[in-house]
């Protein structure tokens, strides 16, 4: 019997993918094609998924009920984030997180927009606790780009997981802990269907259009973007953003910076004559479409350590698309877009540097032409089955991991301990919110119709 491979996607999976649940879907794929023997399942936590068609692994649901069941009937256990109570399993199984992000810069960002004071603290001292369960508990680790796996490498020395014996076996660590990109879409880009010029309100034939890549959150800055585009002035200039709530991410959906970008586009006059939204999140199969129809691509954000750690795998679409794109300084990828010109790497929060930008790679067509050929020289390098290597290498290996469980056993006690009562500091913290919130709310109707009785 080959090896039984689960994939314990926490992103949605299907036709409206962001970046977890396409990472997952390919990882099930490069696994079924490239491991011998292998028998992939790929978990999801949504019910309207479908099976592959060319039938190469299985998709199911799991959730809390069943994933008990699932990691016991499976050999390799991947997931960007494992629980706690799959631990019993842990001397008998192999187990893969996949750090895709800096989780602790992203959540402390994530944090920033949803909570304060205690509530705040207590969030950032769960994630604390939940990485280094996860580093704990896995026998091996995947990033997405070497500035991540530095970052890692040094929470592990701290946790006490690089033993004398671990360094001995491998002084590179690539066994242990190795970079794994996320990939481009297999196919070739090619025509299809209009989905904008012509097709969609407002966007006619001669305009140049950008896209916006990706949804609207808190590390990301819109408002430049729209303050460049005022300075331009060109109505021929159209700006689309495409995603607004993350499919399946409460956290993630449209929050602070999505409803100050569409205020500030509708008192600048913009809104639905030269910038667009799309309010909800374009399928998978649809966004290719958008990207291929555009002229250029834009992405601001700001420059702290969520960017510096980060891996913005919503340019991965651009690259493959060979669109040019612009992008603010910081970033793995920025450096690359700088290095191999793929587009304009602009300063943050500089709206004059990022409108020269604009017109350049819109007007220049030279300049375009060359962004574009660079891109297509990239593709080769950034096909999954090339960036899921060490991946592949780990799944087809034999024998005892290279960090020995009993290492491991008594500090993944103490930190599963530790994870359990952090979240239940926070749970509790979170309660008493609702009920301010609801009690903030029941406030505000009496006052309403107090107001109504008044004027009645």
């Amino acid at each position: 019997m080959g090896t039984r491979i689960l994939i314990i996607c926490r992103g949605y999976l299907g036709s409206h993918m962001s970046a977890p649940g396409i990472r997952a879907t390919a990882q099930a794929s490069v696994l079924a094609r490239h491991v011998p023997d292998a028998k992939v399942t790929l978990a999801g936590t949504n019910l309207d998924f479908e099976q592959p068609e060319d039938g190469a692994y299985t998709v199911t649901r799991w959730n809390a009920r069943n994933i008990l069941q699932l990691v016991a009937a499976h050999d390799i256990i991947i997931s960007s984030m494992l629980p706690p109570h799959v631990a019993g399993f842990f001397p008998f199984k192999r187990f893969v997180v996949d750090l895709f992000s800096q989780y602790a810069m992203e959540w402390m960002e994530v944090g920033m927009q949803h909570y304060e004071g205690a509530q705040r603290r207590a969030w950032v001292e769960r994630t604390r606790t939940v990485l280094a369960m996860q580093l704990t508990f896995a026998d091996f680790l995947l990033t997405c780009n070497e500035r991540q796996r530095d970052s890692y490498v040094g929470m592990m020395i701290s946790l006490g997981l690089i033993s004398p014996r671990v360094y001995d076996a491998d002084p590179t660590l690539r066994r242990y802990i190795d970079s794994a990109p996320h990939g481009i879409r297999p196919e070739l880009p090619g025509t299809g269907q209009r989905v904008l010029r012509g097709v969609r309100p407002g966007f006619a034939e001669t305009d140049r259009v950008i896209i916006w890549n990706g949804g609207i959150i808190q590390w990301y800055d819109p408002a430049t973007l729209l303050e460049a585009l005022r300075i331009l002035g060109r109505d021929d200039i159209k700006l689309l953003f495409l995603g607004a709530s993350y499919p399946g991410i409460k956290e993630l959906g449209k929050g602070v910076r999505f409803q100050d970008a569409k205020a500030i586009a509708e008192r600048n006059g913009q809104l639905n004559h030269t910038v667009f939204f799309e309010e909800g999140w374009v399928s998978h199969e649809l966004a290719k479409r958008y990207v291929q129809e555009a002229d250029i691509s834009v992405c601001c954000y700001f420059d702290n350590l969520e960017t510096r750690y980060s891996h913005r795998t919503r340019f991965v679409d651009l690259i493959w698309a060979e669109l040019p794109f612009i992008c603010t300084h910081g970033d793995v990828l920025a450096e690359e877009v700088a290095q191999n010109t793929w587009g304009i790497v602009v300063p943050e929060e500089d709206p004059p540097a990022l409108a020269l930008a604009i017109e350049k790679l819109i007007d220049d067509r030279d300049f375009l032409a060359l962004c574009r050929a660079n891109l297509a020289a990239s593709r080769a390098s950034l096909q999954w089955d090339v960036t899921m290597k060490p991946l592949i290498r780990f799944c087809s290996e034999t024998g005892t991991t290279l960090s020995p469980k009993w290492e491991r056993i008594p500090g993944l006690s103490q930190r599963i301990g530790s994870y359990i009562g952090r979240r239940a500091v926070f749970n509790f913290h979170d309660r008493k919110r609702e009920r301010r919130q609801r009690q903030q709310m029941i406030a505000r109707r009496a006052a309403r119709a107090a107001k109504a009785g008044e004027g009645g």
